[in-house]
């Protein structure tokens, strides 16, 4: 029995202490298993075993009828993972899973392949969670076997010092814990979205807002860190809509332009690298291949590409491919919270910061 995830080699652990105890919280985005022994196999079950210090913390499993339905929804539902966009927005990769080898149920012929799409894992204990093995259980000739996979977990740091890339007050939204948002997606799964309230703390106050009422339209963006312009956008003039059908002509034409409007990727000293969307049309001050400094304004936030409301979506990734690169942690030097505490990471939903 084949096993593979994605991530493929550690998956990021944002531990958090609160109350004496350590919550993980942690996102498995793609298992696969494909049968690849020339027999029939029956599987059992799979099993997801969360280690602290060796200790076994706890254990997640499928079987029986839980295990039969998730395989038939599976292969029902995930065909659109195998190529295309969409695979590699939520993937990274394209063929990771090939839906013409999709089982339908339990039993797997010769080169059958099944899988679990974003399994998220949220464990409260005395210490963190540092390693995940996956054991699947299964049937072949008669005889029983089992085959397993170690994923060790990490808390990621920072290479590099950042500041925030909007001044003033700004709330935040959609980060890793609004779990259904930007963290399904492999190079967003720590993206986070920023707008400003007016004085009144409200995002929308009118009835028909055009975009240049709100609050953050035009507001200058910021390089979080000194760096390379090493992609860029800067003359997609439209919101596209949610309609798929409709978007997807234009992704066709456009590129990653149609769902993240104008954008800027800057590569920083360590192999990290940021990103900038849906900015407004030619706002940019920077193309490819231009060196920018720590708090240089390079654009401006805007309202196109894919965007309910102006804002600015930002992240932190390994590379600078957008579709395949792996969304990481991104801690601030310069942000407070509303009471004046220091903050680093943004690790709630909706809150607003200050950043000096």
């Amino acid at each position: 029995m084949q096993i593979n995830t994605i991530p493929i080699d550690f998956i990021i652990n944002m531990a958090l202490e609160t109350g004496g105890k350590i919550v993980s919280n942690f996102l498995l985005h793609g298992l696969k298993l494909k049968n690849d022994s020339g027999k029939n196999v029956i599987l059992k079950d799979i099993n997801f075993e969360l280690y602290a210090s060796d200790i076994l913390v706890k254990q997640v499993t499928y079987q029986g009828k839980s295990l039969a339905n998730s395989i038939k929804e599976f292969a029902e539902n995930s065909a659109w993972l195998g190529k295309g966009f969409g695979a590699k927005l939520f993937l990274g990769e394209e063929g990771f899973w090939n839906p013409e080898c999709y089982t339908n149920s339990i039993e797997m012929e010769p080169n059958q392949e099944t899988g679990i799409f974003n399994e998220y894992f949220i464990i409260v204990y005395d210490k963190v969670i540092d390693l995940l093995v996956i054991k699947v259980n299964y049937l072949k000739c008669g005889k029983e076997y089992i085959q397993q996979l170690k994923v060790p977990l990490v808390q990621y740091k920072n290479k590099n010092q950042y500041i925030f890339p909007l001044k003033g007050n700004i709330s935040t939204c959609g980060n890793y814990n609004t779990l259904p948002e930007h963290r399904q997606h492999y190079s967003m799964e720590f993206a986070f979205d920023m707008a400003q309230y007016n004085a009144e703390q409200k995002l929308c106050y009118k009835e028909n807002m055009c975009e240049e009422d709100y609050i953050v339209y035009g507001k200058d963006i910021l390089a979080i860190a000194d760096g390379e312009v090493v992609d860029c956008y800067h003359s997609f003039n439209m919101t596209t809509s949610w309609d798929w059908n409709e978007r997807k002509l234009l992704i066709d034409k456009y590129g990653l332009a149609a769902q993240c409007g104008n954008y800027i990727v800057l590569k920083h000293a360590n192999e990290e690298y940021s990103f900038y969307g849906h900015m407004v049309k030619d706002s940019l001050t920077v193309k490819n291949g231009d060196r920018v400094k720590q708090g240089q304004v390079i654009g401006k936030v805007g309202h196109t590409g894919l965007s309910n409301c102006p804002h600015l979506h930002f992240q932190l990734m390994d590379g600078p491919d957008f579709m395949a690169a792996r969304g990481l942690p991104c801690s601030f030097s310069n942000i407070r919270d509303v009471a004046g505490n220091k903050l680093s990471l943004i690790q709630e939903e909706n809150i607003i910061v200050h950043a000096e």
